[in-house]
């Protein structure tokens, strides 16, 4: 059984995304997700450029501060920027579910482009009830099969509700998991009892509540017996 893991970096430059991917390929990552938000918009003509190395293992995400992203500029700025890096065709693009709902456009464009898409949704204070999540992921299955839904733990029940999720997916490649100290489960257990194609971990600086580094997810994979096919 396999547990693969996508490494998320937050670059400062477009310098360290290149330096900070091959670190964390050599410690093992299979993916790798390059946070363009965490950069200053001025830089991202040449980050795009740099990451076009990298790309077809990696996820490319663009977040909105209301989504619990860095992107230090307007909406307007943020959409053109997610047309630039949908045309550099990535493994990925993460795009979350309330952007494809308020642009058409872009939603149009990426059907048409046929651009590799994560529909992403986030609930950063609560896990909501199970029928509230179904109802979200109903809506996300019109734009892909790659589906992630990510909610705050407050409890270990609330993990193990997220992962059940993992039942009703049929059909889709999901990626479910909770966030906080009660979520850590969920992390770990996503791609192993889920059918999930890989899990998030950092490189060093966790990025969200309760992620854990590269290097403590394999030691704790390697404890439990799951490593590479």
């Amino acid at each position: 059984m396999a547990a693969r893991i996508c490494v998320s970096i937050a670059p400062e430059d477009a310098k360290s995304i290149i330096k900070e991917a091959h670190r964390a390929l050599e410690l093992g990552a299979d993916y790798l997700e390059v946070r363009f938000d965490f950069l200053n918009p001025n830089l991202l003509p040449e980050a795009l450029e740099a990451a076009r190395a990298i790309k077809d293992r990696t996820v490319f995400t663009l977040r909105t501060r209301s989504e619990g992203g860095m992107f230090a500029s307007t909406e307007e700025n943020r959409l053109h920027w997610l047309y630039r890096l949908a045309e550099q065709e990535p493994m990925l693009l993460d795009v979350e579910l309330a952007t494809l709902k308020k642009n058409d456009e872009l939603a149009d464009f990426l059907e048409k482009k046929r651009s590799p898409l994560l529909v992403s949704w986030h609930d950063f204070e609560k896990t909501p009830p199970s029928d509230t999540i179904a109802d979200v992921l109903s809506e996300m299955r019109t734009y892909s099969n790659f589906v992630k839904i990510v909610t705050m733990a407050h409890n270990i029940e609330d993990s193990l509700r997220v992962l059940e999720l993992y039942e009703t997916a049929i059909g889709l490649s999901p990626i479910f998991f909770a966030m906080g100290e009660a979520g850590v489960i969920s992390r770990l257990l996503c791609n192993v009892i889920g059918n999930a194609p890989f899990t998030y971990a950092s490189l060093e600086k966790s990025l969200a509540p309760g992620q854990l580094t590269l290097q403590q997810m394999k030691k704790l994979y390697d404890k439990m017996g799951i490593g590479k096919i």
